[in-house]
């Protein structure tokens, strides 16, 4: 006769921004897996990790490394005709 397998309880789900994300809460209280994400919550994360490019410390890595700022210019030049196209 085969054993049956114990099934755990499920965890409880987490939303620590309203539901925009949501985790396992592990049973020690912390935050456990992540179950989902909207699109909002990923662009917000990428908002918190780029926001590092801007910024007096950002213009002095760019000074100091010269393929940085050109490409730096490159992406300012596409952002503005793209920007200027959309006002049209």
């Amino acid at each position: 006769m085969k054993r049956k397998k114990k099934q755990k309880d499920p965890l409880p789900l987490i939303s620590p921004d309203g539901g925009q994300t949501v985790y396992e809460q592990n049973r020690d209280g912390t935050r456990g897996k992540l179950i989902s994400q909207t699109q909002l919550a990923r662009d917000i994360e990428t908002e918190t990790d780029e926001s590092e490019m801007v910024g007096v410390e950002a213009i002095k890595l760019r000074r100091e490394y010269p393929t940085l700022q050109k490409a730096w210019d490159k992406y300012k030049t596409v952002w503005h005709l793209i920007n200027e196209q959309n006002d049209w």
